[in-house]
């Protein structure tokens, strides 16, 4: 310590004397004062909660707000191997639990996905490790089968692929339109898939029940993942000319075959109901769906309902087909009006209309053909055989499952967090919640969403939907990510923080925080201004 005398001043002796420290206050260790101290605990994004492949959303949406498309693709293959396709056909849980939606929009992470998916299809994925004495034979190559045998390739597990059909894909090449997932797009990724990871493809090869065993004596493990490959088709429609079964017709459509007639009606409220509506109106058909419920209560995805009424197709609400009969070379439809009285369920009421048609499709759910199965613990079902329809990433994490299962029995040690998985016993705590971000930091931006062609060009064209966002759209929709529960070192707690105990460091990956204990008082600032809930104040025992 000195006094400093400065001149001018009004004391007896002329000068004023002040007390000037040469030293600074870092020799104070205020750092045992305190009572709470923070911790950066890193929590769970709503989104990747949300994903039944629990993709780090918010890790790669970080990658791509910093313009490292690659960096992003990386991120997102650790958990999807199929971006390109989950992009187009995923309902998209993450979007539907966005934090954002509350704030303004919810970010749109499915054009997201799909742009990284389209960027990455002639990029090979990282090639395998040393491959292992380990053999999996893999029965179907839809999304359950193609990322159960991805997850094992990875780890240099040596899978083969057996699929019936003449080219892999399963329900993705033969069950959902071009419209929506371009054959191209899809042929593509499966190929960089396979290739990329040495995965030996059989197509052609149809694996009947009777051939498991001997399929167990040549394979360490075999998972099973043929799928749901007839459609139900009630008994008083029993087939006969001109009625046609959802799978069916849109598997033929898929391989170029082209239905007899002009007009149709479509019996259900699903996806398969309202693709093959699509599909048939793109062929020149007069098309209307009959749904026994409301059209709210449809359980297709919104924007296909929606595309759907666009496209000009009649939907005929809370109608039931109660008569089929052959007439005149066509066939003569009984519509009757849905009441439910009691509660009990559906019920016809009167008949309303009498309707003939060229074709009758009935769309009102799937079934597995003759699966008498053989029981082995070595061999393991996924997909739509065991869960019943379900949507495409929810196959594909039942194939994931599998795969872990199969690599944990080979003797690799994978740990509770492998791939995202959120470890058993995760409490909702660990979820970040709206209550949960300070936003006061951030402004409303609004989200960008992808064009469509207009409905007129769709009637008449298998092309394309959707229309991707460019590169600035994806880096600006990328950049409205709150990145929920992961820092990011944007800086906030730096700024709040009164004793300057926080400092951030530029790394390789970033930004990081680093917290100096010694002079930390616990004030608890830095967690109350931290806009991603990633500082939490524990208590300093």
């Amino acid at each position: 310590m000195q006094i400093l005398d400065i001149k001018g001043g009004k004391s007896p002796a002329g000068l004023w004397k002040f007390p000037v420290s040469t030293t600074t206050t870092e020799i104070n260790l205020t750092g045992s004062w305190k009572f709470f101290r923070p911790q950066l605990e890193e929590r769970i994004a709503p989104c990747q909660a949300a994903c039944p492949l629990h993709i780090d959303i918010a890790g790669y949406m970080r990658e791509l707000s910093r313009r490292d498309v690659a960096a992003a693709l990386a991120q997102l293959r650790l958990f999807n191997p199929l971006p390109a396709v989950c992009g187009r056909v995923c309902p998209h849980f993450c979007q539907q639990n966005c934090n954002r939606q509350d704030f303004d929009q919810a970010v749109q992470t499915g054009s997201v996905e799909r742009f990284l998916g389209d960027y990455g299809l002639d990029i090979p994925f990282p090639a395998p490790p040393a491959l292992r004495p380990e053999r999996v034979a893999v029965i179907g190559s839809g999304p359950a089968g193609l990322a159960c045998a991805a997850f094992l390739a990875r780890q240099g597990i040596r899978v083969t692929i057996y699929e019936k059909e003449a080219a892999p894909g399963g329900l993705l090449r033969y069950g959902i339109p071009a419209y929506r997932l371009p054959r191209e797009i899809l042929k593509r990724e499966i190929d960089n898939l396979v290739n990329s990871l040495n995965i030996e493809l059989c197509c052609n090869r149809e694996i009947q029940a009777e051939q498991l065993p001997g399929l167990l004596e040549e394979y360490d493990y075999v998972f099973r993942a043929s799928g749901l490959g007839q459609s139900l088709l009630p008994v008083d429609f029993s087939p006969q000319p001109g009625v046609y079964s959802g799978l069916e017709l849109l598997h033929d459509i898929a391989t170029g075959g082209i239905p007899a007639g002009a007009s149709f009606a479509v019996i259900g409220g699903g996806n398969v109901a309202v693709d093959a509506a699509r599909s048939l109106l793109r062929l020149g058909k007069e098309v209307q769906i009959i749904y026994r419920r409301t059209f709210a209560e449809m359980p297709a995805y919104g924007d296909e309902k929606k595309q759907a009424l666009e496209e000009g197709i009649l939907l005929r609400q809370q109608q039931l087909v109660t008569g089929v009969a052959a007439e005149d070379g066509q066939l003569r439809l009984t519509l009757s009006q849905v009441i439910s009285a009691d509660g009990t369920g559906i019920k016809a009421g009167e008949i309303v209309d009498q309707l003939k048609v060229d074709g009758l499709v009935v769309a009102i759910g799937q079934q597995a053909g003759d699966e008498s199965m053989l029981s082995h613990e070595r061999l393991l079902l996924g997909g739509d055989l065991v869960s019943g329809p379900a949507t495409v990433v929810e196959a594909m994490a039942s194939g994931k499952a599998a795969a872990k299962t199969i690599l944990s029995r080979c003797g690799l040690v994978l740990d509770d967090a492998w791939e995202g998985e959120i470890p058993a016993g995760e409490t909702e705590a660990r979820i970040v919640s709206p209550a949960d971000l300070h936003l006061d930091y951030c402004q409303s931006q609004k989200a960008l969403y992808p064009v469509e062609s207009s409905p007129t060009i769709r009637r008449h064209s298998f092309v394309e939907v959707v229309h991707p966002l460019s590169y600035e759209e994806v880096f600006a929709e990328a950049g409205r990510c709150f990145n929920c529960g992961i820092c990011t070192g944007c800086g906030v707690c730096w700024f709040f923080c009164p004793d300057l105990a926080i400092s951030l460091i530029e790394g390789d990956s970033g930004t990081e925080v680093i917290i100096d204990e010694d002079h930390c008082k616990g004030c608890g600032l830095c967690a109350a201004s931290c806009p991603r809930a990633v500082i939490e104040m524990k208590e300093d025992i």
